[in-house]
């Protein structure tokens, strides 16, 4: 018998996906109940990202405007209230009057934040800035705002940005995810083994991360 020590949870995620920033609340909540019963226990999450919209343009459009033409008026007019409340209920203010623009960068800087041990911050502070603070996460300096809130450069971001670093890596990710048939987010693999599809209540999380530390055989 080995004690399993590292839950590993690998994300795939796309920042301008509400459910997907409402599924990192719950899992969060799921894992500070685990660690309250297993205090020994540590968890290592990995984003991968994912694009809803690789075609979207980087010009920033009204955010309402966007979903009204995917969707329609009338299911726009009642989905909105609907996703504000599920979000509200997990501690996240949605705005629906900011802007929507190709996610494609950002998910470069969630990239470049995990050479400093900085990736899920870097994915709290852009969806924050995205679905609650009504900001363009195409922008550089959004982009590289966020570095400096969580404790990086913003110069350096900004070079970063300017560059072609890491463009075929990223895109080589989102490759990866859509030949292993993933099409919808958020997408969460746990331990290599375990599959949840959307963002499932915590109870959920809490019963696979319960199942792993139960699957102790080496």
């Amino acid at each position: 018998m080995s004690t399993i020590n590292t839950i590993k949870i690998a994300i795939v995620s796309d920042i301008a996906c509400p459910w997907c920033f409402i599924g990192k609340r719950r899992m969060e909540a799921a894992i500070r109940n685990t660690k309250a019963t297993n205090p020994n226990v540590e968890f290592e999450v990995t984003w991968h990202p994912y694009q809803l919209n690789p075609n979207m343009s980087k010009e920033p459009q009204p955010k309402r405007h966007y979903y009204s033409s995917k969707f329609g008026e009338s299911r726009v007019a009642a989905m909105i209230p609907r996703m504000v409340q599920t979000a509200k209920a997990d501690g996240i203010n949605l705005s629906y009057d900011g802007v929507v623009s190709n996610t494609f960068d950002g998910h470069r800087m969630i990239n470049w934040a995990k050479a400093f041990g900085k990736q899920d911050d870097m994915v709290e502070e852009l969806f924050k800035a995205y679905h609650e603070n009504e900001k363009s996460i195409s922008d550089p300096n959004i982009l590289s705002d966020a570095a400096e809130n969580i404790g990086l450069s913003k110069e350096e971001a900004l070079v970063y940005l300017e560059s072609d670093e890491d463009v075929e890596h990223v895109k080589n990710e989102i490759k990866r995810s859509n030949l292993a048939g993933i099409n919808g987010v958020p997408n969460f693999t746990i331990q290599d083994r375990y599959t949840l599809s959307g963002a499932q209540e915590p109870s959920v999380f809490e019963e696979t991360f319960d199942l792993v530390l139960g699957n102790q055989e080496a």
